[in-house]
């Protein structure tokens, strides 16, 4: 920061408010010989005052400021009496000790002059209260002898490279003085002969300091140490799964064509990830392809849409599944061993274990989910959500009915049963809580008879059901009955957690199903996640839907291209098994009051 200093002359002091009201005056021309034109500040009220030039060290604010060409009139004030140190600093300004204002001020515009610049415009910063004239003639005779200007003296702040930019302007216009001389086409004589030589001599003075400037950039690029570069990490604070549904938007616009889908891509600005996927014209997530294995991008989208969607399913809010991979066979006990006590001289029991194959099949689900072209093709934030909530949904709801439903008994190499389907079933007692209590009992002495381990057993219920629970209340203490109920979150419900899922089936007339499930009897397989999109399908709008190409029915159907939509096929490939069929015990048609 460049700094102005002056002598100030004190007008008038208002004791009770700590408020100076001076002008600042120009003191003489420094050695350096630039000038601060007062009529090319430019300023915002207040104006921080300092003592000293210490910006830790604020006393007051300039509240008031008229820049003229005789000088500054400001009026300050000064808070004496937030600290004794302030308070100090009033003093002594009432007292004559300090009779100096320093300007600190930011160029903006300024132009050569003869030994020095002119800064015609500039941002003034703050002023400080100082002790330090510009030179030993700024004294009492500076007030009476005011210039048009403000003389400056500038501190050493300004880097190598800034002063010889500054000297060669003052060379440049130097040189510029000697030509307008030599262009009048006569004998210098008298002023214009000096003239030109005291402009020959600035010339030669700023060059002898140009080349002691460069000499010592020179040794400064010599003697610099190379500075290690630390990496930089650029991360996408987009919400998860944003990728995969611009890559799907794209797809869905395109008709399913890649090349197609990658000017999509560039003409909306969907990011050099969504871009990668579609040059490599594979589908996104795919596990199948030869060659996904050599694409990290399409795995890191398709895993972040998979992570959105998990907790979404009733499956994946089970934390103790076991995790097993696709098309596997596991064996296990049909029939135990049994022993028995040998006596001396006795034989010891044979026997026998028998066993039987678990298989783990492959499975895949498919949803479809339409969309208007118009929502394809905004991309704000908001149509991206709703397009990422519905593709979720679609997905989310088709794989929680397919495995809590006990009516889905699943189809050979289609689609796994539910856990549900063929379970221990017990209509419910009824609707007080007396009767809930013998159903929850019933349930446990079917787990104790059978060998299943409660300790990793939850509940699966309606939120309907849950909140039923959740608001019986007991008829003699008004406390509530089971407290522990919650039908948002699930809570737990005699000791076991709970998970809540409008998936379980059931009615409001008829009553829903609650589900105990052993969560370490369920295998659980899961696979990557594809897209395809078309415009010129034909669709039955029903999420049940009768059609088929073997034996053909009358029904309603949708043309898309007819009615400006897309539609967008997601595949999860995803299967479950039990290990045994008591792990799961289901009691039906509750309708708790």
């Amino acid at each position: 920061m460049h700094k102005a200093f002056s002598q100030f002359t004190i007008k008038s002091f208002d004791e009770s408010e700590g408020i100076i009201k001076g002008i600042a005056t120009t003191p003489a021309t420094d050695k350096v010989g630039d000038i601060v034109e007062p009529l090319g500040a430019q300023f915002t009220l207040p104006i921080p005052l300092h003592h000293e030039h210490d910006r830790k060290d604020v006393v007051g604010h300039v509240i008031e400021a008229e820049a003229t060409a005789e000088g500054i009139e400001f009026t300050a004030r000064v808070a004496k009496d937030v600290s004794e140190q302030i308070a100090e600093v009033w003093r002594r300004v009432k007292g004559g000790l300090i009779q100096y204002v320093s300007v600190g001020f930011r160029p903006i515009a300024y132009e050569p002059i003869a030994g020095g610049t002119r800064f015609t415009q500039w941002a003034w910063d703050e002023l400080s209260l100082t002790t330090i004239p510009a030179n030993t003639q700024a004294a009492i005779m500076a007030t009476k002898a005011i210039k048009t200007s403000l003389s400056i003296h500038m501190e050493n702040a300004m880097t190598i490279a800034e002063q010889i930019q500054q000297f060669e302007l003052k060379k440049s216009a130097a040189l510029a003085g000697m030509d307008s001389l030599i262009a009048k086409g006569v004998t210098l004589a008298d002023e214009d002969d000096a003239a030109y030589q005291a402009h020959e001599a600035d010339v030669a003075q700023i060059e002898k300091h140009l080349a002691r400037l460069k000499n010592a950039e020179t040794r400064g690029a010599q003697a610099a140490v190379a500075v290690g570069i630390q990496s930089v990490q650029v991360i996408d604070n987009a919400p998860k799964g944003t990728d995969f549904v611009r890559y799907t938007k794209a797809l869905a616009l395109s008709r399913g064509n890649p090349m197609m889908a990658l000017e999509v891509a560039r003409g909306m600005n969907y990011g050099p990830r969504v871009e990668t996927v579609l040059k490599a014209a594979v589908a996104a997530g795919t596990t199948t392809g030869a060659s996904f294995t050599s694409l990290i991008q399409p795995e890191m989208m398709t895993n972040e849409f998979i992570d959105l969607l998990r907790p979404n399913l009733i499956v994946s809010k089970m934390s103790q599944v076991r995790n097993v991979p696709m098309n596997i066979k596991m064996p296990r006990t049909s029939t135990g061993t049994t022993s028995g006590w040998v006596g001396e001289g006795r034989p010891a029991p044979i026997t026998n274990a028998a066993f039987s194959d678990l298989s783990i099949g492959e499975h895949k689900l498919g949803a479809i989910a339409v969309f208007t072209e118009e929502l394809l093709r905004r991309s704000e934030p908001a149509a991206e959500a709703l397009v990422t909530n519905d593709l979720v949904a679609t997905v989310a709801t088709a794989i929680d009915v397919a495995f809590i439903d006990q009516a889905n008994a699943g189809v050979a190499d289609v689609k796994p049963a539910s856990i549900a389907n063929a379970a221990t079933t017990a209509a419910t007692a009824g609707p007080t809580p007396a009767n809930v209590r013998t159903d929850v009992k019933a349930a446990y002495l079917n787990a104790a008879t059978t060998n299943q381990p409660l300790s990793s057993a939850v509940w699966i219920m309606h939120p309907s059901t849950a909140l039923a629970l959740s608001m019986m209340t007991n008829a003699t203490t008004g406390l509530r009955e089971f407290p522990g109920v919650d039908f948002v979150t699930g809570g737990t419900f005699e000791g076991l957690p709970v998970i809540v899922s409008t998936s379980v089936p059931g009615s409001a007339g008829a009553g829903y199903d609650v589900i105990l499930a052993v969560q370490n009897e369920i295998l659980l397989a899961e696979g990557g996640l594809s897209i395809d999109a078309s415009r010129e399908a034909s669709l039955e709008m029903n999420d049940a839907p009768t059609n088929n190409s073997a034996t053909p029915t009358a029904t309603t159907l949708v043309s898309l291209w007819q009615s400006g939509s897309v539609a967008i096929k997601a595949i999860r490939g995803i299967t479950w098994v039990r290990r045994r069929p008591t792990a799961v015990y289901r009691i039906s048609a509750c309708k708790y009051a």
